[in-house]
């Protein structure tokens, strides 16, 4: 993915209005090709609203939207090609079976077959794991799988845009890492994925980009790391900071460099040696701030810094023979952004 591309979703000073309540007001936000996009806010916040313009379901009052450069107003039939759209609760008909489910789909949305061979159907359900129950009763499964089910409908036309709209609600833990799992598949297979949700633990290990509503407003947006260093500079009262270091600075043995605190963060390590070793080598950093032992082994490290310290870090350990299992960052990191960024006002 890179940025020079054109937005696969972009949205322009978007305002829209039920009688005399404003839901959005003067939204703007992009999604590049290729992104795993959070749309995060609470419940009333307008994400469903936004949702609903980009999946041609509502003409926007005021502003301007396209995907994939069509305008969603102007060219509503084309952009319905390009995107899949689930919405948030979508019912499913119970009565017929996950394979004539899908097929009555293919043929509403043209989806050609030949003959009574329906190939498009057998890929769409092996991609959604849902091969094996091809004969079930759609009444007899489960949440997680109906939400499955949705999925594999709106894959049936290979949309390059997915918008999804709270995805894994109602799903117990495992349905939700399955869920969690085939959108990482499907981003692998080039597909852009807006996902909206309130519940910040779906979101955490997925996006890579973010935009955060509050009151119809779009409070921030981007990478996630550019915003975590941004409210962190924003909330020392410091200019951008330059790059601690280069990838050509010295090895480890030498002297490291001094590294400006860009952004506190915690980092959970798994390495292959005693905690003591660990614990020394780490400690003569000058950007790690606290070292110790964590649950089942694991080393918590809290450093001053952006990602280039996490992996000089890592470079320092191996370089001291240490082996180093995994490396995993800050879990709630987009919780803290989110709270830093909202003050939790209702409309």
């Amino acid at each position: 993915m890179t940025n020079a591309e054109p937005p696969a979703i972009s949205v322009r000073h978007l305002s829209h209005r039920f009688g005399r309540f404003e839901v959005l007001r003067d939204v703007s936000f992009d999604v590049h090709q290729g992104e795993i996009f959070g749309f995060i806010g609470p419940n009333g916040a307008g994400k469903t609203t936004t949702i609903r313009v980009l999946a041609t379901l509502l003409e926007p009052m005021v502003g301007r939207v396209k995907v994939l450069g069509h305008d969603v107003t102007l060219k509503p039939e084309l952009v319905r090609r390009h995107i899949g759209y689930m919405p948030d609760h979508a019912g499913v008909y119970d009565r017929v079976t996950v394979r004539e489910y899908l097929e009555f789909f293919a043929d509403a949305y043209r989806v050609p077959t030949a003959g009574t061979s329906y190939a498009v159907v057998d890929a769409s359900m092996e991609l959604t794991d849902l091969t094996r129950l091809s004969d079930k009763i759609v009444s007899t499964m489960s949440k997680g799988m109906k939400q499955r089910l949705q999925l594999a409908r709106v894959l049936l036309h290979d949309p390059k845009v997915l918008i999804l709209d709270e995805p894994a609600s109602d799903l117990d833990p495992r349905a939700r890492i399955e869920i969690r799992d085939l959108l990482t598949e499907l981003r692998a297979m080039g597909k852009t994925i807006l996902l909206s949700s309130h519940i910040l633990t779906e979101l955490a290990d997925v996006v890579t980009s973010v935009a955060i509503m509050e009151r119809g407003r779009i409070v921030v947006s981007g990478p996630i790391g550019e915003i975590a260093e941004a409210l962190e500079r924003q909330r020392r009262g410091e200019r951008p900071a330059q790059a601690p270091y280069s990838p050509e600075a010295g090895a480890p043995h030498a002297p490291a460099p001094e590294v400006p605190r860009i952004v506190e963060r915690n980092v959970k390590l798994r390495v292959l040696a005693p905690f003591e070793r660990v614990q020394g080598v780490l400690s003569e950093l000058p950007f790690v701030t606290s070292v110790r032992l964590g649950p089942m082994a694991t080393v918590q490290v809290a450093l001053a810094g952006d990602d280039r310290a996490v992996a000089f870090m890592v470079r320092a350990l191996v370089v001291a023979e240490l082996q180093v299992v995994s490396v995993e960052p800050e879990r709630n990191e987009l919780e803290r952004i989110f709270l830093e960024a909202t003050r939790g006002d209702l409309q």
